[in-house]
């Protein structure tokens, strides 16, 4: 049963969500109730005029890789959806198509329509950053007010704030049922999408000079040195050699990993001198050990783009049925973040 302090954080997530274009959903691991915090924004928004995309294939009947029911997206008259021409098969709304876009994935081209009849709907969007980015201008251009991208398990990377204005996180029993673990995990992950961004002229800056280079040196006298590396991922070597009393960034575009941190942890160098720049934080695979160790010794990243998550949606069912204690999950969250928590299970049906 909800308490007066869970029924706030749902009406601040409410509020909160008819301020972007954009918003994603991120599950932290299949059944954390991804689907089901998107049918619970469809009900929200069902007033606004909404586009509905997706990164990868969701809302079919049963899972393809477990073989699990899985819960299945309806929409209302008047939404537009951009999915793979196949994936209309798959659905029982009735359509009106837009328009055929020039992205090509498995199950056809993307199309997007429009619903004239309300019913429920398969999605498989664009694979990619770009092409999703592309997907979300589309339907502006058609008038959507607000476009929820459907992000695929794992896919972090899609709470990058250059495709998406916000995220919600999702997680629940079946990314672990060990509730100090989920909660500690979660928040962890919060914690990363969290990290500084840095001052106005220091991200352009970057964004005038990292389009054609993975990693590039600024000193103290403002001069700027670009490396002729092809990936960030081996970069640690030449920025160690590289490394010098007046550097004061490393700008780095591509990911961090732990391999990287530790090198610089072992390095022996003033990390305190210099911070490293990346674009933002799902370029970040960094476990907690490494990233606190690198913190401890004197490190500093930030990012270009901080990441907007705007409420975390937990699923306290697991896969096998195991029920979590949600009032505990909420309580021990509100603790520690102060980002809207709200039961999907509880709130499937909408609360009006």
């Amino acid at each position: 049963m909800q308490n007066k302090n869970m029924s706030n954080d749902l009406k601040i997530f409410i509020d909160s969500i008819y301020k972007y274009k954009s918003i994603s959903i991120i599950g932290l691991d299949k059944n954390t109730g991804k689907t089901t915090t998107l049918n619970f924004l469809i009900h929200r928004l069902k007033n606004k005029k909404i586009g509905i995309t997706s990164i990868g294939r969701d809302g079919e009947r049963e899972d393809i890789v477990t073989r699990t029911h899985k819960p299945r997206i309806y929409i209302h008259e008047n939404t537009l959806v951009a999915t793979a021409r196949l994936s209309f098969l798959n659905s029982d709304a009735v359509f009106e198509i837009l328009d055929v876009l020039d992205i090509n994935t498995p199950l056809g081209n993307i199309v997007i329509a429009r619903s004239v009849y309300p019913g429920f709907v398969e999605i498989a969007g664009a694979s990619t950053k770009n092409q999703t980015k592309y997907v979300i201008d589309s339907l502006n251009k058609l008038g959507c007010e607000i476009i929820i991208v459907d992000g695929a398990l794992g896919r972090k990377t899609f709470a990058d704030p250059e495709v998406t204005e916000a995220a919600v996180l999702c997680t629940g029993a079946a990314f672990s049922e060990d509730m100090e673990f989920l909660v500690e995990e979660t928040l962890n992950i919060l914690n990363l999408f969290s990290i500084d961004r840095v001052e106005y002229n220091t991200a352009k800056l970057y964004e005038k000079n990292m389009q054609d280079c993975k990693v590039a040196y600024v000193y103290a006298d403002n001069s700027f040195k670009k490396s002729s590396l092809k990936t960030s991922i081996d970069a640690s070597k030449e920025i160690i050699s590289n490394f010098s009393d007046n550097l004061r960034f490393i700008f780095i575009k591509g990911i961090l990993t732990n391999n990287f941190i530790q090198d610089m942890i072992n390095s022996g160098l003033n990390l305190s001198s210099i911070t490293f720049v990346i674009e933002d934080s799902t370029k970040l695979f960094v476990d907690k050990s490494n990233y606190d160790a690198f913190i401890y010794k004197g490190g500093t990243i930030q990012v270009k783009n901080s990441i907007n998550v705007i409420g975390i949606s937990v699923n306290p069912i697991s896969p096998e049925g195991n029920v979590l204690n949600y009032n505990k999950i909420f309580e021990k969250f509100k603790m520690k973040s102060d980002i809207p928590v709200f039961n999907v299970m509880d709130y499937k049906s909408g609360c009006d």
